[in-house]
């Protein structure tokens, strides 16, 4: 409190409005460049988790650059494999719609006939004049509601000649342009992600040590630890993450194999990986098993027995495993994430709930290595 005092009134405020200064600075940069900014978070995610691999190959002397290139190839094969698979698969599923059309229709005629067994079991419990009564007391209530809720209209004004105005262009550069216009950006940034990767990884100790050498004296272990408690914190939320929607993912597809869904491999695994996808993931897990289940099931038993497993799943996976594999090492409080949730989804969309959570345990990671700035950690910690 003496040393608190000791500082002037001003000089803290100072130093508080250059912090909100450059937090604002940070999150308008985030905001209107959000292309470049996620290109960079998504390839130094890559990075940190192919990192362990690259250090495993440096180890047994391989060269770095060589053992970047290696990891980055054999990952992009993965990708291409998996790819490769869910499109066969895709391409199979939409060849079955025609079924699902079909099922759509006897299940809505189901629920027409329930409905009708409802409106004659009313009838035959309900005596006759009590319905007679409700149908006319509907009857002389709808015209107050029509005179009360429709003032009359006034006189329609006489006809005025329509003038239509030359459109400029037509229906593709109005509409089908702009699309390829975000597809071709889109395309052109994600072009970017596995040569950036690869630079991350194979220039990652020179990086590392020119980074460092940017303090002096102190500040370099400050620098340090802080760059390690970021790369430990990234990598094991990553790997956590992997791990539990890798092992939903197999049990679902096991789960669907079993009873019979079609493509239960796609969609165990669309279900396994969508459930880990912070508040919004349950919903999102669901949504793959019940649409394929429709070219098998027609009961509504079916499909509440299929949401209880997922919803059992998830709820397992969120409560048991979450906070052994992902939890011991992010350290954030509740308040901290959804407020994270909310501010970089508001910002990114869909790609910010992915990387709001990541980004803000690195965030954390800095402030509890920096001296100045461990009451912020703190305060998202839990």
């Amino acid at each position: 409190m003496a040393a608190l005092n000791a500082i002037p009134h001003s000089a803290l405020a100072a130093h508080a409005a250059q912090r909100i200064i450059a937090l604002g600075v940070v999150l308008a940069v985030c905001y209107f460049a959000q292309p470049v900014v996620i290109t960079f978070f998504c390839s130094l995610l890559f990075a940190f988790l192919l990192d362990p691999a690259v250090g495993w190959l440096v180890r047994i002397r391989f060269p770095r650059a060589l053992a970047a290139l290696l990891v980055c190839l054999l990952a992009l094969a993965s990708l291409y494999l998996v790819g490769g698979v869910f499109y066969s698969r895709s391409v199979a599923f939409l060849e079955d719609l025609p079924r699902y059309e079909t099922t759509i229709k006897e299940m809505v005629a189901k629920v027409h006939d329930r409905v009708q067994n409802l409106e004659s079991g009313f009838r035959r419990f309900v005596p006759q004049e009590r319905q007679q009564q409700i149908a006319q007391a509907i009857e002389t209530r709808r015209p107050r509601l029509r005179t009360r809720q429709q003032p009359v209209p006034p006189p329609a004004p006489a006809p005025v000649q329509e003038v239509r105005l030359k459109e400029e262009g037509g229906v593709l550069s109005k509409y089908v342009f702009p699309q390829l216009k975000f597809f071709y950006e889109f395309l052109l940034l994600a072009s970017f992600v596995p040569f950036l990767v690869y630079f991350l990884l194979s220039w990652k100790e020179r990086m590392k040590v020119r980074l460092i050498n940017l303090f002096q004296g102190e500040n370099r272990i400050v620098a340090t630890k802080t760059i390690d408690g970021i790369e430990r914190m990234v990598r094991g939320f990553l790997l956590g993450n992997f791990l539990i929607g890798a092992l939903l993912a197999t049990l679902s597809a096991l789960l669907f194999w079993y009873m019979r869904i079609p493509f239960p491999f796609m969609m165990g695994t669309l279900s396994g990986f969508f459930s880990v996808i912070p508040y919004v993931g349950l919903p999102l897990a669901m949504a793959p098993p019940l649409f394929s289940a429709l070219g098998v099931y027609s009961s509504l038993s079916s499909y509440v027995l299929i949401l209880s497993f997922v919803a059992a799943l998830h709820l397992v996976a969120l409560n048991l495993l979450y906070p052994k594999l992902v939890g011991s090492r992010v350290h954030l409080n509740p308040v901290a994430v959804t407020v994270a949730i909310m501010v970089w989804g508001w910002m990114w969309g869909a790609l910010g709930l992915l990387l709001a959570i990541p980004i803000t345990a690195g965030l954390k990671a800095v402030c509890d290595n920096v001296p100045s700035l461990q009451g912020y950690g703190r305060l998202l910690g839990d």
